[in-house]
């Protein structure tokens, strides 16, 4: 109700042109203009992913990934609660309500002096390129933007990209996360590669004679990764319309992920540093236990923290507390996601697959990466 009688205090084209502000009223809004004039004192929060933040970015963005959970905990880190400066989320447009929800929830923290940019990243690319970058440049070159046109012109239905995997020099990839694949489409000799080690194949140009098929879950990382494809002069690709979830409710266009294999291979050596380690206590080495016990797709779980709680007998908040150890001493790293414990084990301590391949090898590198975080 109190959203209902806001609205008609918002002129009709402001809710036309950003159609969250009205659902968002606590949350102050900053113009392009504004931040323009306030930049060298404003702290800008880019509340996306990696990869976003990698494609386009406002220069001087901290990027502090929403979907973290130590995200308020960070958000401290960034600035202080009380503070003179201006502190700014933005995200990927008028529509994104990621930059509205980070300034919402810094708000309910106690953040003061937090407005939200939500012309987002391409409407100050295109009015202040000298301040922003586009794939590695700046100034960025709002030539290179990929408009709303050019993106739908390679999205594709189910029945064309199910005939098209079948012509002939033609590479079909998944590029969903392993946790994601829980089921998948029915087409034979699915190449599944997650984004970055993805990004580097596209990167050497390998295969820029071949015709390539991708897909993701709900049809918004392709979106990112048409950036590098264009840039490395790929011509012939196309993307499943809306991902997997487009298909999602169709069993005569989806078929279940079956492990082929259920060995986890550990290495002893860890085990014994694991035992060793007097910072943790029985609870850690418990759930870490269970954790080893339930890995999938790699060195990932995906579970229901109830679960988790129900088979181990650790209380929830007990868990998180574990879980925030096992991250900070550098054996796990994990999010918890509407009630799903999502962790990535250092895969020398647990590993599903072959150990020393270059799969193997690139997980090793992530994990260091996101514990150095």
């Amino acid at each position: 109700m109190i959203v209902t009688l806001l609205c008609p205090l918002i002129p009709a084209h402001a809710q036309e042109d950003f159609p969250l502000r009205p659902y968002y009223p606590e949350v102050t809004p900053i113009t392009t203009d504004k931040l323009m004039a306030e930049y060298d004192i404003t702290v800008i929060v880019d509340i996306r992913s990696r990869l976003e933040y990698e494609v386009a970015r406002i220069n001087k963005a901290i990027l502090l990934p929403l979907t973290l959970e130590n995200f308020a905990d960070k958000l401290e880190e960034v600035r202080p609660k009380h503070s003179a400066k201006p502190m700014a989320f933005y995200c990927n447009g008028h529509s994104c309500a990621k930059s509205y929800q980070a300034a919402q929830l810094a708000l309910s923290l106690g953040f003061e002096n937090v407005f939200v940019y939500d012309g987002g990243i391409f409407d100050w690319i295109t009015a202040i390129p000298k301040r922003g970058t586009l794939m590695g440049e700046t100034p960025a070159r709002a030539d290179r933007i990929i408009d709303s046109q050019k993106f739908l012109q390679h999205q594709i239905s189910y029945d064309e990209f199910l005939a098209a995997s079948k012509e002939p020099n033609t590479v079909v990839i998944d590029i969903r996360d392993p946790f994601q694949r829980d089921s998948g489409p029915r087409i034979d000799d699915i190449r599944n590669i997650p984004l970055d080690p993805l990004l580097d194949l596209v990167t050497s140009r390998i295969w820029t004679e071949k015709k390539l098929l991708f897909f993701d879950a709900v049809g918004k990382q392709i979106r990112w990764l048409q950036y590098f494809l264009n840039a490395y002069d790929y011509f012939d690709y196309a993307f499943l319309e809306g991902g997997m979830r487009a298909i999602a409710n169709d069993p005569t266009k989806i078929k279940p992920v079956i492990e082929t294999d259920q060995t986890v291979i550990t290495s002893q050596s860890m085990l014994l540093k694991l035992t060793a380690d007097q910072r943790l206590d029985n609870a850690d080495r418990k759930v870490i236990s269970y954790l080893l016990a339930n890995i999938k797709f790699n060195n990932y779980v995906v579970i229901d923290i109830n679960d988790v709680s129900r088979d181990t007998g650790i209380s929830s908040s007990l868990l998180t507390n574990s879980m925030k150890k096992l991250t900070t001493f550098g054996y796990a790293t994990h999010s918890i996601m509407q009630g799903m414990l999502i962790a990535q084990v250092d895969p020398r301590l647990a590993w599903k697959g072959d150990p020393d391949s270059p799969l193997w090898n690139h997980k090793v590198k992530e994990f260091d990466a996101a514990i150095q975080q």
